[in-house]
């Protein structure tokens, strides 16, 4: 079965400070925009450094003992299952059926372009197939992203383009269009935004 995976921590020393606003309500959310946008069967896990009160149909993983930070981002690769990892600014505006099935049978992690440098890649949504738990145990510490981009990977803009978009990088600027996921990073996040996109799939 698929897995849609997020992490969430409460703001600490290591958080920046356009990640201090997020909220169980982000992870809800999240979840109910997976919920209306994928017809295939998953379960929707948070990793989360203490219990907490979700609504059903939200699994939590815990982190462990040590203080979250963005090397935490890594803790889902453990699962080793098929997974779409995202990141709680995430907006989900369209069905994603096209890219589950690429995390339940392809072999390859598919990861974005970052849309400043798209020779490289980011980690604004990642499709993970099974068996990748050696993502999480070859990881030292240090730069979670720069991790990522060491990692065996093609990337989503060529196999799905168009449905993954940073929104600062292409929506802001060209609309919506075909785009399934909207990620957002840094600032703006989507409540200083008024856009009736947002509103419509965001909540």
């Amino acid at each position: 079965m698929l897995t849609v995976a997020c992490v969430f921590w409460d703001a600490n020393e290591a958080s920046f400070e356009f990640s201090r606003c997020y909220t169980e309500e982000w992870v809800e959310r999240l979840h109910r925009g997976f919920t209306r946008n994928l017809t295939v069967p998953f379960r929707f896990v948070c990793f989360t450094e203490r219990q907490r009160e979700f609504s059903a149909g939200i699994e939590q993983e815990l982190t462990g003992e040590r203080i979250p930070d963005y090397g935490t981002l890594i803790d889902p690769y453990l699962l080793g299952e098929p997974m779409i990892l995202v990141g709680l600014d995430t907006v989900v505006t369209g069905n994603c059926d096209a890219m589950a099935e690429y995390a339940l049978t392809s072999d390859t992690i598919a990861l974005p372009r970052d849309p400043y440098a798209p020779h490289r890649a980011c980690t604004g949504v990642q499709l993970v197939p099974a068996g990748n738990d050696g993502v999480w145990w070859s990881y030292q510490g240090g730069d979670d992203m720069e991790h990522m981009r060491k990692q065996p990977h093609v990337f989503i803009d060529d196999v799905f383009p168009g449905q993954a978009e940073s929104y600062k990088g292409c929506v802001r600027d060209h609309g919506l269009g075909a785009t399934r996921i909207v990620y957002f990073h840094g600032r703006p996040k989507m409540d200083e935004l008024d856009e009736p996109w947002i509103s419509e799939h965001w909540r």
